[in-house]
Order: C-alpha cells, then sequence, then structure tokens
C-alpha cells in the first residue's frame, strides 16, 4: 500500500493547556478544545499501610485529561480528517500497578518497572490473540531522555495499537501518556513503517511540550496556573486612553494566580 504523509501539524505549543499538581509538582500536559478533563487541578496521594489513597475525593489512580488530537496541519482537515490521535493522561501509584515502591533513577529500573506491569513478559489472556504485540523482555522497553527527564516507551495491542509513555513523579508514583493512532491505518493490519515514523514523531513532540515542574524548584510567579486554557486566544482591546485591556483568558489566569 502506498501512503502519502503529511509531515506536519499544528504548533503543539498553541494547543490548549491542562494544568494541575499531584504531590509537590505542576503538570501542563497540551490537549485539544473539546478534552475531557478533571476540574479539581490538585491532588494529593498519601501512602497507607496497604496502598495509596488519593485525597480529598478520588482513590487509585486518576486520569486528569483525555481526549483526541490532530496530528496535521489545518489545511489538510477536509482530505485527511483520519489523522487523529487519541490520548490520554494518567497518574498511578505504583502499588496499583503490583510494581515495588522505589526511583526509576536509571534506564534498567524503568525498563524493569514497566516490564513488571505486563507480568514479566505473559500476554493478559483476555486481549491475547495472534496478533497481539506485547513486550516479552525488558529491553524490549526503549527509554528516551526529553528535556532531562526519563521516559520510558512501548508499544502494545492488536492492530488497535497503544503507544505508552511513563515517567516517574516520585518513588510512589508513575505518570503515563497513551495515544491510540489507529485511526491512521487499515484497520487490519499493523502501521506501516511510514505512518509509524510520522505519529512518533508528533508523540515525541508532544512529550517535548509536557512540563512536569518541582514546585519547590522554581518562585510560585514563574509557575504555570492551574486551570485549563483553551488555544483559542482572545483579540487585545484598547480602552479610551489607549491601553491595552486584559483578555478574559489573561483575567482567569491572574485569579489562579493569587490563589497561589
Amino acid at each position: 500500500m502506498d501512503t502519502v504523509i503529511k509531515t506536519t501539524w499544528n504548533d503543539i505549543a498553541d494547543f490548549a493547556v491542562y494544568c494541575f499538581d499531584v504531590n509537590g509538582f505542576r503538570v501542563q500536559a497540551r490537549c485539544g478544545d473539546d478534552a475531557r478533563y478533571n476540574a479539581q487541578y490538585q491532588y494529593q496521594f498519601t501512602a497507607a499501610d496497604v496502598n495509596l489513597n488519593a485525597n480529598p475525593d478520588c482513590t487509585g489512580e486518576i486520569m486528569p485529561v483525555r481526549g483526541s488530537i490532530r496530528i496535521h496541519d489545518k489545511i489538510f482537515d477536509a482530505l485527511d480528517s483520519f489523522w487523529v490521535t487519541s490520548f490520554s493522561v494518567t497518574v498511578w501509584p505504583k502499588s496499583d500497578l503490583g510494581i515495588a515502591a522505589g526511583f526509576w533513577n536509571s534506564s534498567e529500573k524503568i525498563q524493569a518497572g514497566m516490564f513488571d506491569i505486563y507480568g514479566g513478559g505473559k500476554p493478559r489472556p483476555d486481549f491475547h490473540s495472534k496478533d497481539y504485540s506485547y513486550p516479552k523482555h525488558a529491553s524490549d522497553i526503549e527509554v528516551l531522555t526529553i528535556n532531562n527527564r526519563l521516559w520510558g516507551y512501548l508499544s502494545f495491542g492488536n492492530f488497535d495499537r497503544i503507544d505508552r509513555f511513563c515517567t516517574e513523579l516520585t518513588e510512589h508514583l508513575i505518570i503515563m501518556v497513551d495515544f491510540d493512532a489507529s485511526a491512521c491505518w487499515p484497520n487490519d493490519t499493523p502501521p506501516p513503517a511510514d505512518i509509524k515514523s510520522h505519529v512518533m514523531g508528533f508523540f515525541l513532540d508532544y512529550l517535548n511540550h509536557f512540563d512536569i515542574i518541582l514546585r519547590d524548584s522554581v518562585s510560585e510567579e514563574q509557575l504555570p496556573p492551574l486551570g485549563f486554557y483553551p488555544s483559542r486566544r482572545d483579540e487585545k482591546e484598547i480602552d479610551a486612553e489607549g491601553k491595552t485591556i486584559e483578555s478574559r483568558s489573561e483575567a482567569y489566569a491572574s485569579e489562579s494566580l493569587l490563589k497561589w
């Protein structure tokens, strides 16, 4: 099958932004304007005797934001509407995944930790088929350095394959970013190499704009404000004295900063 790959997509820096706090980290994820998100914005996981609990409203993992994103330039929307990836951002206690607590401070530890999620290379029987792909060895998990942070990467599933990236927050918590770009290729075949290369370029660009900031490492004024900020920006208005009127999004951001 011949494929024509569009190598451009909308500038990820201009996407909508969802910003939340978890255990001393400020996390900023890019998303579409129609993303489904949790308006709580602040989470604190605390160690318990058996596992970790998120207070005040959640236990176990949380999924702050999820949705779908077009992965090509707007000018191609009418012709190539199938160039879409769904995505989700999840914060997991390691205990909920059956992973021992401890820091992922090397490639080997990330590979071992992510490999343990899949039962040491054993396929999950409820998903297993002759076309099911999963990591069979710890070395099947690739480790990437993005913005001075280690991320583990693996791909699993049938032809509707999930591309998963994980990074550690604390010795007890990881962040998992999942993509499903299977709408970009026929549903009865694995992704062709040229399409896989294209969508991987998008995934890595997305993670390059995925901000994880230790709150104590910067001043409060330098932290991005909590909240959801659509990509559509208000036009600047000028008052009778020639001064710029603060936009609604800027006003909302200012209010958020004042709360901290």
